[in-house]
């Protein structure tokens, strides 16, 4: 019986990694994005829900607002750098007071407390393989 489950257990391992190619999925992405989120220190009570994400932060005039970022997409794309070999673009929608922040060009219009860990309206990561797991900063 022992062996058995021992080659039963095999056989899962391998066929779980032969169907596997490595590449993270979107899903992925939008995890690592809100724990990337929840990793800031001028952010509390993250609530992932989905494709939206809830939070107390920096607002307007030095006060704690109240945020929701929806994701919009979360695309992954192959790189050419074998040990970076996938780039992850998030495109998403942030509330501040149920105010729309919108981007100007290139600058996010968002407190700069907020994206001091590499996240914005749109933003991307590298997927490290080596440590199987997405780089943000």
């Amino acid at each position: 019986m022992r062996s058995y489950l021992l080659r039963t257990t095999l056989i899962l391992v391998l066929l779980a990694s032969a169907c596997g190619d490595g590449r993270p999925s979107a899903s992925d992405l939008r995890d690592s994005f809100a724990a990337q989120l929840a990793a800031n220190r001028f952010v509390s009570n993250v609530q992932p829900d989905g494709d939206t994400i809830t939070f107390s932060g920096p607002a307007t005039g030095g006060r704690v607002g109240a945020w929701r970022i929806v994701i919009d997409s979360a695309e992954v794309e192959p790189n050419k750098d074998p040990s970076l070999p996938y780039k992850g673009t998030i495109t998403s929608s942030w509330y501040s007071d149920g105010q729309l922040v919108r981007p100007s060009g290139r600058e996010s219009n968002l407190p700069v407390e907020l994206t001091s860990n590499g996240l914005a309206q749109e933003c991307w990561a590298l997927w490290n393989s080596a440590s199987a797991r997405w780089e943000w900063e």
